[in-house]
């Protein structure tokens, strides 16, 4: 790959200032994270680090061809995939070698297109019109960061009380911000 080719580190760092900055977008990623990760002992602000120190290290190439928030979620499913492997085929190793085995590996340029046992193989255009639909989505809901949060939890599949935690509300403000989203998405899809 062409060094015209890649986003730069400045413009990567942009990108983290832009977009991990507030507690919402910190919260989205960390979820997504949280979702890789399904069945490993690994906090997912660990792969969400462990992400993106690779991309400043220089390890991991964001390619131009699609924006850095997919090369993004792309390395974390990379390294995710790879830490399930290795659990698979040792049981009983720890999170440090986990890592540490993992950090001298080559990309597998096909990695990437490996999804999590169980998953459903989603295409890289329904990948990009998902993320597009849910950044407009976010937007109509700017103002208020818990309806982001509970947004963004829901699409993680979460309800009740797990929701309400994730956002950071208790039963009766998740019940008033339910109500909210409600009535902006009918707008919403009436504008659409």
């Amino acid at each position: 790959m062409d060094a015209d080719d890649q986003w730069t580190a400045d413009e990567f760092q942009a990108w983290i200032d832009g977009n991990m900055s507030s507690n919402a977008d910190l919260k989205r990623w960390i979820l997504w994270a949280a979702r890789l990760l399904k069945g490993l002992p690994v906090e997912p602000q660990d792969l969400l680090r462990e992400a993106v120190m690779r991309i400043l290290a220089g390890d991991r190439k964001l390619s131009r061809t699609v924006p850095i928030d997919v090369n993004v979620f792309g390395t974390m499913r990379s390294i995710a995939s790879s830490w399930h492997k290795r659990r698979k085929r040792k049981p009983e190793i720890s999170l440090e070698e986990l890592v540490k085995s993992d950090e001298g590996d080559a990309q597998d340029p096909l990695e990437l297109l490996v999804v999590p046992e169980g998953a459903e193989a989603v295409s890289p255009e329904q990948e990009l019109a998902f993320k597009q639909e849910m950044n407009a989505i976010l937007e109509l809901f700017s103002d208020r960061e818990e309806a982001q949060l509970v947004i963004i939890g829901r699409a993680e599949g979460l309800k009740g009380a797990a929701l309400a935690e994730a956002a950071g509300v208790d039963g009766g403000e998740l019940a008033s911000v339910l109500r909210l989203i409600a009535r902006r998405m009918a707008g919403y899809r009436r504008d659409a």
